[in-house]
């Protein structure tokens, strides 16, 4: 048991490093936080679109460059400790690997100046715009990440008569967009809740270097199965699955990554990723 919380803590602590971080955020989070505390939580500095490639301290911190550092990026940004389930990805900084996508947190999202609620053109407070920019864009990433691995998926819809109720509905899409993601993730389409370590793949194909078979165990050993976390692979050679992500019928990116996998959540993916490529 202790080995298994030993994993899970350590993938929590790289996954709040990633640059992505803000996808974990719910977006109510401030209803749990005492007023007093919100402005300097943790949570609130992921909303503040700090970059990817911020100056970090020892301990992971992000510190103030003063907005006059013009020094390439290659000299000026420090790793960040993790990978990026593109999710998303969980390549390794060594490995370069760069996602196919850029995150609302990580670009410029012009600001919100209206909307249109029940054929009327509504002018949000400045309050409003700022939260309203913020949800819209982290609600319109997260969605387009589910389409990418289940195309037919849609949020259900939901009324509403006022900023606020808008505001809200863009809430609930988001959320709705996140409990996809689990779920996909359940299934082992799309990196896992416990992917923590990869390595990159060379293309969709099987065949495997003995480097890239021992690596693969040596993840699989430390972190367990991406998909459920079990650190046994259950199969007769005691290798774990090399599982390419994302698999590589719902691929649309160029790379992938391959994740350590248990023989019992290898089965079940297989029947997901027919579902979901033609519908069955």
């Amino acid at each position: 048991m202790a080995q298994i919380k030993d994993a899970v803590l350590e993938h929590e602590l790289k996954r709040w490093m990633r640059h992505d971080a803000h996808r974990f955020i719910r977006p109510d989070w401030r209803r749990f936080v005492r007023p007093a505390d919100a402005k300097d939580h943790p949570f609130a500095l992921y909303e503040r679109k700090y970059r990817p490639d911020q100056l970090r301290d020892e301990l992971g911190r992000w510190e103030d460059e003063g907005g006059g550092d013009t020094r390439p990026r290659d000299v000026v940004a420090k790793p960040i400790g993790l990978n990026d389930p593109r999710v998303i990805s969980d390549a390794t900084p060594e490995n370069d690997w760069k996602p196919g996508a850029q995150y609302a947190q990580n670009r410029t999202t012009p600001p919100v100046t209206a909307v249109t609620i029940n054929g009327n053109r509504v002018v949000p407070t400045p309050g409003q715009a700022a939260r309203l920019t913020v949800v819209e864009a982290q609600a319109r990433d997260a969605i387009s990440r589910v389409q990418e691995l289940d195309p037919r998926w849609k949020p259900q819809a939901e009324l509403y008569d006022s900023i606020e109720g808008y505001i809200a509905a863009r809430q609930n899409d988001l959320r709705q967009a996140q409990d996809r993601t689990r779920e996909l993730q359940d299934m082992g389409i799309g990196p896992g809740r416990y992917a923590v370590d990869s390595i990159p793949a060379r293309g969709p194909g099987r065949s495997y270097t003995q480097e890239e078979i021992d690596k693969n165990n040596e993840n699989g050993k430390k972190f367990g199965c991406n998909t459920c976390g079990i650190l046994d692979p259950g199969t007769r050679s005691g290798n774990f699955i090399r599982d390419h992500q994302d698999p590589s019928a719902l691929n649309q990116r160029s790379e992938q990554i391959i994740l350590p996998q248990c023989a019992t959540c290898s089965a079940r993916q297989g029947g997901f990723v027919t579902r979901l490529k033609y519908g069955r």
